[in-house]
């Protein structure tokens, strides 16, 4: 009776552990798609601080001489930019 228990034991922590280790191997980083255009234009004097991509946009977060702080998005396929949206620090 006690082996058996130790069996289904032993199974069961042997079950968990590769659950674990297969959902948790399956959460890594996802491989972005390449970006189709050739270019993005920014204004000159503008510095990337910080870049995404994700939903077919490109997102840029850009950093002017003034300190002033904006995210840019552009097409993935085209390069046009489609809004800029000021980021305000509190």
């Amino acid at each position: 009776m006690v082996s058996a228990l130790i069996f289904v034991l032993i199974a069961g922590v042997v079950t968990v552990a590769a659950t674990l280790v297969i959902r948790l191997g399956a959460l890594g980083p996802a491989a972005a798609p390449p970006i189709a255009a050739e270019r993005l234009v920014l204004p000159a004097g503008e510095m990337i601080v910080a870049m995404g991509q994700g939903g077919g946009r490109v997102l840029i977060a850009t950093r002017d001489a003034e300190g002033v702080e904006r995210l840019r998005a552009f097409d993935a396929a085209s390069g046009a930019q489609s809004s800029i949206t000021l980021i305000e620090r509190e």
